[in-house]
C-alpha cells in the first residue's frame, strides 16, 4: 500500500494543479477531473478534499494569498511603522510580479468570482481583511507619534487601489522601475503624513 501525503502537501498539489489547469483551459472549460488528473490523483480523491471546481478556486487564492499575510505580519513587526510600510509596498508589488502565474490566475479569478455572487463572498472577505490591515497599520503609525493624524481609512483605500493598480501597469509597461514607484509610493503615501 502507498503511504498517503500529508494533507498540507496533497493541498499544495492541487493548488499548483488548479493554477495550471485554469489557466491553460479557462474557467468554462476547467473541470474536476482535469485538476485531478494534474494532481495525480482521482476524481474521488479530489473531491474528498473540495465539493465544487468553485470551492478549488477559492482554496487555490487563499493558498496564494498566504504569502500577502506573511507580508502584512512581517510590516506588522517592524519597529517603526514607516519602515514597516515600505517593507510592504516594495515586498507586495515583488511578489506579485515574481509570480506571475499566480498573478494571472489571480486576475482570471476576480474575473470569474465578479460574475458568481455565491463566490464574490469570499473577495469581499479578502478585501476587508486587506483594508483592515492597512487601517490598523496607519492608526499605529499616528499611536506612535510617527504619523499625523489624518484620515486611516482614506490612507488604506487609498494605497490599497493604488498597490493593486500599479501592478497591472508594471506588468504592462516595462518602464516602470520598480526604484522610482517606490520612491513614488513614499512620495504620496508616506512623507504627507509624518510628524
Amino acid at each position: 500500500m502507498v503511504p498517503r501525503k500529508p494533507r498540507e502537501e496533497r493541498i499544495n498539489e492541487i493548488t499548483q494543479a488548479t493554477i495550471d489547469v485554469f489557466l491553460e483551459k479557462g474557467y468554462e472549460n476547467t473541470t474536476m477531473d482535469a485538476i485531478a488528473r494534474r494532481a495525480g490523483m482521482s476524481k474521488g480523491g479530489l473531491y474528498h478534499y473540495f465539493s465544487s471546481k468553485d470551492m478549488v478556486l477559492i482554496s487555490a487564492n487563499d493558498k496564494i494569498s498566504e504569502k500577502v499575510e506573511d507580508l502584512m505580519k512581517a510590516a506588522l513587526e517592524c519597529d517603526s511603522v514607516r519602515e514597516g510600510i515600505l517593507y510592504y509596498i516594495e515586498n507586495y508589488i515583488c511578489y506579485w510580479l515574481e509570480h506571475p502565474r499566480e498573478t494571472a490566475f489571480l486576475f482570471l479569478s476576480i474575473a470569474k468570482i465578479l460574475e458568481k455572487p455565491e463566490l464574490l463572498t469570499y473577495y469581499q472577505e479578502y478585501t476587508a481583511d486587506y483594508r483592515s490591515f492597512l487601517e490598523a497599520i496607519f492608526t499605529r503609525g499616528v499611536e506612535m507619534g510617527e504619523f499625523k493624524p489624518h484620515p486611516v481609512r482614506t490612507s488604506a483605500l487609498t494605497l490599497m487601489a493604488a498597490l493593486d493598480g500599479i501592478l497591472s501597469y508594471m506588468i504592462f509597461d516595462n518602464t516602470l522601475n520598480l526604484e522610482e514607484v517606490l520612491q513614488d509610493f513614499e512620495e504620496k503615501f508616506i512623507k504627507p503624513i509624518e510628524k
